[in-house]
């Protein structure tokens, strides 16, 4: 069975940023910001990294951090580059993980990478809680999907094999509840 939330949530992650990539293709990429995708993508390269050197899958955070890359390049190609002062603090997290890394090993680094991609998260968050309406709801359902899966889908409870997937069920959970509350 968990091969199969694992094959599942997979497909599921990767349909829903190829949506989002045909979206951000399409359109002028209005409201989104190169900045903020790539260091979503850093963080989902770091959570891939570390999951896969502790010896668990590894295949939802890389399927994340390629589709954060591919949106992030589009972005750019749009002119879509803007760096707010959250955009620091997001970067200052990316270093803290790479330091933790080289410090404490990839355990911390997956643990401070997990934390920050929620933090990340959090103007989008807001921004979903005032107009749901501007929260693409087809996208939110599919990340959720898949990180809940992807939870289901861990061998053991070990960081490794279950905090990608809880902290991303967790965050999308945040992103889907106020279309039930309008």
């Amino acid at each position: 069975m968990k091969k199969y939330f694992t094959l599942v949530s997979s497909i599921l992650g990767a349909t829903t940023y190829l949506y989002l990539i045909a979206n951000t293709y399409v359109s002028t990429g209005e409201g989104l910001s190169f900045t903020t995708f790539f260091l979503w993508a850093f963080l989902a390269w770091i959570s891939a990294v570390t999951t896969f050197k502790q010896k668990s899958n590894a295949l939802v955070p890389t399927i994340y951090a390629f589709g954060s890359s591919t949106i992030s390049i589009l972005l750019f190609a749009k002119g879509k580059v803007v760096w707010t002062g959250f955009d620091t603090f997001i970067a200052v997290l990316v270093l803290l993980c790479m330091a933790l890394w080289m410090i404490k090993g990839s355990k911390w680094a997956l643990v401070m990478s997990v934390l920050a991609s929620l933090i990340a998260n959090i103007p989008f968050i807001i921004m979903t809680w005032r107009a749901p309406e501007m929260s693409p709801i087809v996208a939110n359902f599919g990340f959720f999907g898949a990180n809940f899966l992807w939870f289901l889908a861990g061998e053991k409870w070990t960081l490794q094999d279950k905090l990608y997937g809880a902290s991303g069920t967790f965050g999308c959970s945040l992103l889907l509840i106020p279309w039930f509350l309008k």
